[in-house]
């Protein structure tokens, strides 16, 4: 299609000028969201949200250490306040280091073995014979 662009108008320098300012200018309203986007990723609410979890998650994080005071939030009084670059980067690169977002993408993909309480097992097998005997 670019061909048929360039084709259509000469292959002019003109033309490639244009696109490259398009470009630009469209590179320059999308460092424009993701800074308004950054910026609302303060609260306990808003960043559940942008890594998918509950807000409740990231109170058990916080209250587990998983999120580092000073790294991912500090404290204003009784409020946290959450660091933009770092829950991004915790988003970024979740499998890099000690993660929250690490382990639980690790307990999704190996999912613990449920298994019968010894009594309960005994009890079932007992009632499995009776029924087939």
């Amino acid at each position: 299609m670019q061909s048929e662009l360039l084709k259509q108008k000469g292959g002019s320098k003109m033309y490639l000028e244009e696109i490259l300012n398009q470009i630009l200018h469209k590179l320059d309203e999308q460092q424009a969201l993701l800074q308004v986007t950054l910026n609302s990723l303060t609260t306990s609410k808003a960043v559940a949200s942008f890594l998918g979890v509950s807000p409740r998650t990231i109170q058990l994080w916080v209250k587990q250490k998983k999120l580092k005071d000073g790294k991912h939030y500090y404290r204003d009084g009784k409020r946290l306040v959450f660091i933009p670059a770092a829950i991004l980067e915790l988003k970024n690169n979740p499998y890099r280091g000690s993660s929250p977002l690490k382990e639980d993408m690790q307990k999704k993909e190996n999912p613990k073995k449920k298994t019968l309480n010894p009594v309960a097992k005994k009890i079932l097998g007992d009632l499995k014979k009776v029924s087939n005997g």
